[in-house]
C-alpha cells in the first residue's frame, strides 16, 4: 500500500467540475465493491480514494482512471477523455505549479554599495539551490543576521527566515524565491558547490570604489576577521580564509583596487601593514559585531582576545548600518 504522504508521480486527468466524483461513483456502482474494497484492489489507502479523489481534493492519476474503466466499464475511454476531462496534466504538474507559486515578485535593485555587500556575503557564506538562498553562520552572530534580514528586505522586497540549528553553535538565514535565484545566477552565482562550479563576483563590482568597499565588507564579515599578529606586540592583521582559488583571486583583486597591498597563501589573503589595517576600517568597515568588537578592543588595548572572551560584548551590539572608523 502507498505510504502516507507518498505522491503518485505520473500524468493525471483533470475532470470538469463534479465529474471526477461521478466517475468514481459509477465505477463503485459497476464493481459492486465498497470504498474500502475498491481501495485495497488499487493498493491505496481508503482515504485517498474515498476522500481525496471522490471529493475532488486531488486529481486522478491517468493510469488509475484507465485501469478502473477497463475493469468496470460504463463508458468508452474516448468519450471520457473528450466529454468528461478538462485536460491531461504532465507527471511534473505538481512541481510546475509549486514553481509558479514560488516565483515571488522581487524588486530588482540598482547597483550599489549595499548590493555589493550582500554579494560579498553570499560569496562567503551563501549556498544556492533551485528555489532557496541559504546563508550559514555562527549563533553568536545573530545580530548580523538581523542586519542581513533587513538589507534583503530593502534591496529585494523579500522576507527571509532565521533558524538556529538545534544543539549546534550555528544558524541559517533562508530566502525562498525562484526569482531571486535567477537574479543571482545572472550575476555569476552558481547552484550547488561554489568551489567546484568556480563561483566568483560579477565584473561590475570592480568598476567603482564604493562597490569594491561593499563587496569587501561582505566578504570580511563572512570569510574574514581581525586578529592579533603577535601576542608580544600591539599589531593586528586582517585575514580572509577560503579554499576557493576563484574567491581568493577576487579578494586579492578587490583589496588591491581598494588601495591596499595584500599578501596571500594557499588559503589566506591578508592585510598586514598597520596603517592599512586602520584604513581598512575607515574605508570598508564591518557590519558584523564580532569584527566591530574586536577592532574596538584592539584600538583601546592593543590586544585582540579570542571572540569567545568577548561574547557578551558581541551579542550586545545592534547593527543598523555598517561601522566605519573615524579618520584621525
Amino acid at each position: 500500500m502507498r505510504k502516507v504522504g507518498e505522491s503518485i508521480k505520473e500524468e493525471r486527468i483533470k475532470f470538469k467540475e463534479g465529474l471526477q466524483t461521478k466517475f468514481l461513483e459509477k465505477i463503485k456502482e459497476k464493481s459492486g465493491l465498497s470504498w474500502e474494497q475498491l481501495s485495497k484492489k488499487l493498493n491505496l489507502a481508503k482515504n485517498t480514494v474515498c476522500f481525496y479523489w471522490r471529493r475532488e481534493k486531488h486529481t486522478l492519476p491517468l493510469s488509475f482512471a484507465k485501469r478502473l474503466l477497463k475493469e468496470y466499464p460504463f463508458e468508452k475511454w474516448e468519450k471520457i477523455e473528450k466529454n468528461w476531462a478538462d485536460k491531461i496534466l504532465s507527471k511534473n504538474w505538481g512541481q510546475d505549479l509549486s514553481g509558479e507559486k514560488n516565483k515571488k515578485k522581487i524588486k530588482i535593485p540598482d547597483r550599489s554599495e549595499e548590493l555589493a555587500e550582500i554579494f560579498g556575503i553570499i560569496l562567503g557564506d551563501g549556498h544556492l539551490d533551485r528555489k532557496v538562498l541559504t546563508l550559514a553562520g555562527n549563533s553568536d552572530e545573530l545580530t548580523h543576521y538581523f542586519y542581513l534580514n533587513k538589507k534583503i528586505k530593502e534591496l529585494f522586497e523579500l522576507d527571509s527566515k532565521i533558524f538556529k540549528i538545534k544543539n549546534q553553535n550555528s544558524m541559517q538565514l533562508r530566502v525562498n524565491s525562484v526569482e531571486l535565484i535567477k537574479f543571482l545566477t545572472a550575476n555569476n552565482f552558481v547552484l550547488g558547490n561554489k568551489i567546484k562550479n568556480k563561483e566568483s563576483l560579477p565584473d561590475w563590482i570592480f568598476e567603482k570604489k564604493e562597490f569594491i568597499y561593499g563587496a569587501l565588507r561582505g566578504m570580511f564579515d563572512t570569510d574574514g576577521g581581525i586578529y592579533q599578529k603577535q601576542k608580544k606586540y600591539k599589531r593586528a592583521i586582517i585575514e580572509f580564509q577560503t579554499k576557493s582559488p576563484y574567491i581568493r583571486k577576487n579578494l586579492f583583486e578587490l583589496i588591491e583596487k581598494a588601495g591596499f597591498k595584500p599578501s596571500k597563501s594557499d588559503v589566506n589573503v591578508r592585510i598586514q601593514n598597520q596603517e592599512e589595517v586602520l584604513r581598512f576600517f575607515q574605508l570598508v568597515g564591518s557590519a558584523n559585531p564580532k569584527n566591530i568588537t574586536r577592532y574596538n578592543y584592539f584600538i583601546k588595548t592593543g590586544g585582540i582576545p579570542l571572540k569567545e572572551k568577548l561574547k557578551k560584548d558581541i551579542i550586545s551590539i545592534k547593527v543598523e548600518k555598517p561601522f566605519k572608523a573615524l579618520v584621525v
